[in-house]
């Protein structure tokens, strides 16, 4: 950090901060660990009159702990943290020409490189790529390229974007590595995006270089979400990520993912994922089934599965040239079957069902992002500055996520609150895995579901959320008192 940067005066943003000094500091110090200095050359030859393009990143990342916009920031009186007018960050937000997918990657190479070297069994962990979407609700329509888009939690169209991300796991902790913003065109002629020619007209526009960064963000908006999914991946592996399985669900399983992600020569990577039980062929015995047939076929010899009180039968298929491993399972409580595809054929049911549950570490990542960060809050019109603020949400993210490791941090929620008793979603997650399966697991069958449909509907519903916290409370607290 450059020696005459104001950064250090953490105190003024004491009382406007939601979370504790702690925190705060830590971040700017592993921002020094990111050598984050260097990973913004990659934005030179980008004027800020002077001043230090990482100190106003750094401070646009400390606001984003306490959702607190730039114009708030200088409303508050707490503009000393460093000599910038509002203008400076402001034009750093809304300019086409910075490549924000360059600095997330760089940091996310750093980020890599910094726990690797600390741990001593980087090799034998399971690492993966996690593809999945999630809505970014808005409510201006003056918003550039704003559109309606479904929702599938809420089960309705909503004003925003759909948010593509790319997540990796590299045994132990979840980091966002890139991204893109989709909108949805739909099937009315007359009502395109879902809106009126006359709101349409009265969103915000300006005029990009063809050649700049920015210009690629916009084209990415109406690209297929497979297409673009597959396009990350890649990209991902030439700046040097290395997993053993993509992890995805079921609207992003297809032929051409399974095919292009085989097709990688860097390493052998798998796919594993949920599949539709849809009309599409498999090759068994020399014929071809339906994934319904197929389940017909072998059901009397399913196997039980004690640890998760499930049913199950494989099949070792050919899928579109590709030969592919299917496993039928039901939970005890349920009677539909759901349908896990993997290339990799080495894989037993126990097995794939531990890998393929890291997948929920990207819908926790998503809660915790918008709930504690503020992800897509952003009221700007400016697309360039709706890509630079979420962008700045999943690098706060990242140096959170390195704060936790290198400070050996029970939970991601001692990073957010001072008080424990909050517990985040990400103690809810590793807990539902460890207390549920092994010791709670009538209490599923009695209420009727599966793990997956439960931890979904703690995600996303506020309700169940807060009761199954006060049950993992419950059971956490027992046997403190038997003691």
């Amino acid at each position: 950090m450059p020696h005459n940067t104001k950064i250090h005066h953490l105190s003024e943003l004491r009382h406007v901060l939601s979370n504790n000094e702690k925190t705060s500091e830590g971040l700017v110090s592993f921002f020094v660990k990111l050598k984050f200095d260097g990973l913004c050359k990659v934005f030179d030859g980008v004027k800020t009159k002077g001043h230090s393009i990482s100190d106003i990143i750094l401070v646009l990342c400390l606001l984003q702990l306490s959702n607190l916009s730039v114009w708030a920031m200088f409303r508050s009186g707490i503009n000393s943290l460093n000599e910038a007018g509002k203008d400076v960050y402001y034009r750093l937000k809304n300019n086409p020409l910075l490549d924000w997918r360059k600095l997330l990657l760089a940091a996310a190479k750093r980020f890599n490189v910094l726990v690797s070297q600390a741990s001593t069994e980087a090799d034998s962990l399971v690492k993966c790529f996690i593809i999945d979407d999630s809505t970014i609700e808005k409510t201006g329509y003056k918003i550039e390229f704003i559109g309606k888009v479904f929702d599938h939690v809420s089960r309705r169209m909503v004003l925003g974007y759909k948010m593509l991300t790319l997540g990796y796991w590299d045994g132990k902790s979840f980091i966002g590595i890139d991204f893109s913003l989709h909108r949805e065109k739909g099937k009315q002629a007359n009502k395109p995006y879902g809106l009126k020619s006359k709101q349409i007209k009265n969103q915000y526009r300006k005029q990009r270089p063809e050649s700049c960064a920015q210009i690629k963000r916009v084209k990415e908006l109406d690209i297929s979400k497979v297409v673009n999914a597959i396009k990350m991946i890649k990209r991902a592996v030439r700046n040097g990520f290395k997993v053993s399985y993509v992890l995805t669900d079921s609207w992003f399983m297809s032929e051409k993912l399974i095919l292009e992600v085989r097709g990688i020569k860097s390493g052998i990577i798998h796919i594993l994922g949920m599949c539709k039980m849809d009309k599409r062929k498999y090759l068994y015995e020399g014929k071809l089934y339906t994934a319904p047939e197929l389940l017909k076929k072998g059901k009397k010899r399913a196997k039980r599965a004690r640890r998760f009180r499930a049913h199950y039968v494989d099949f070792v298929v050919g899928y579109k040239g590709t030969k592919v491993k299917l496993f039928f399972s039901h939970y005890s409580s349920t009677s539909s079957w759901n349908l896990l595809l993997t290339t990799d054929l080495g894989l037993n049911y126990t097995r794939a069902i531990e890998i393929y549950q890291i997948r929920w570490a990207i819908e926790v990542f998503f809660k915790e992002t918008k709930q504690y960060l503020g992800l897509g809050k952003t009221q700007s019109n400016d697309f360039d500055a709706q890509i630079a603020d979420i962008t700045l949400t999943m690098i706060t993210h990242l140096t959170l996520s390195l704060q936790k490791r290198f400070a050996s941090y029970e939970t991601m929620g001692i990073l957010f609150h001072e008080n424990q008793k909050q517990l985040l979603e990400l103690t809810l997650w590793e807990r539902l895995w460890g207390i549920f399966i092994e010791l709670a697991n009538e209490m599923l069958e009695f209420m009727g579901t599966d793990i997956d449909r439960l931890i979904e509907k703690a995600l996303c519903d506020e309700k169940t959320e807060n009761r199954l916290i006060k049950i993992l409370y419950l059971l956490n607290e027992e046997p403190k008192k038997a003691a």
